[in-house]
């Protein structure tokens, strides 16, 4: 090499480095941003593999809903919510019932969703729960209004008087002072030692023990005479009889 050119290049670089130097490197394309994980879902064996979540059938959605996803719940909430509504209008027919069965439905799919077992069809396993719901509604509904008259409210209330006007001193509610009226009404076509012991042991929460005291009449007595009164009441509301007294404390 002549010595003048490899002043140029310099001791230690090679020619041509320096017009090398002076380009700018070739900008690298950015990369693009890693995309999201799909959600995993439930195989046959049980395992999770990704898909999206729309997509995700009833099935998967619900082993999800196992492993703690509450937005896989509320997609079946959103695919199920007005089939179970509407199955319970035709079951039931009060809008009422309906709405708070409905909502008592999917809060009791979820506390037991432990017990759904995969590959299960879900929709089977969810309107088992909602028929038995509404089964036993049903049987509520039919069951002789006697069984639940501790609900009636009526602890404190002065009973004397037209049934109609103790019912309204006794709530606000229309549907509420009906029902009331009929039982109160019904009171009266029983025996009077019948009546005491259910207005004495239901309406004012006596014992029998103090039943006992304040009509000199043994508790065994009491009792037999609160089953047979509760019996008569039932027939005279056109309730079937239900047999289990109303609980009286001992």
């Amino acid at each position: 090499m002549h010595p003048k050119q490899a002043d140029k290049a310099g001791p230690n670089r090679p020619a041509g480095a320096k017009a090398a130097a002076g380009k700018p490197s070739a900008a690298k394309p950015a990369s693009p941003p890693p995309k999201p994980p799909m959600p995993p879902v439930a195989t046959e064996s049980g395992d999770l593999r990704p898909v999206a979540l729309g997509r995700a059938s009833d099935e998967e959605l619900m082993k999800r809903t196992q492993n703690g996803d509450k937005q896989a719940y509320a997609l079946l909430y959103e695919r199920y919510s007005a089939s179970v509504l509407s199955y319970l209008y035709r079951m039931l027919g009060n809008v009422e019932d309906v709405e708070s069965i409905g909502q008592e439905v999917f809060l009791r799919a979820f506390r037991f969703a432990p017990t759904y077992r995969y590959p299960q069809k879900f929709s089977t396993w969810l309107f088992t729960i909602t028929r038995n719901l509404a089964i036993n509604q049903s049987r509520r509904r039919r069951r002789s209004p006697v069984r639940n008259v501790t609900e009636l409210n009526l602890e404190g209330v002065e009973m004397s008087g037209d049934p109609y006007q103790v019912a309204a001193r006794a709530t606000d509610d229309v549907e509420r002072q009906e029902e009331i009226a009929q039982v109160l009404k019904a009171l009266e076509d029983l025996p009077a030692d019948q009546k005491e012991v259910i207005v004495l042991g239901v309406f004012q929460d006596l014992s029998y023990a103090e039943i006992e005291d304040i009509t000199g009449t043994k508790a065994v007595t009491l009792r037999s005479r609160m089953f047979h009164g509760l019996k008569r009441l039932a027939r005279t509301l056109g309730a079937q009889p239900d047999l289990q007294a109303p609980d009286v404390k001992k």
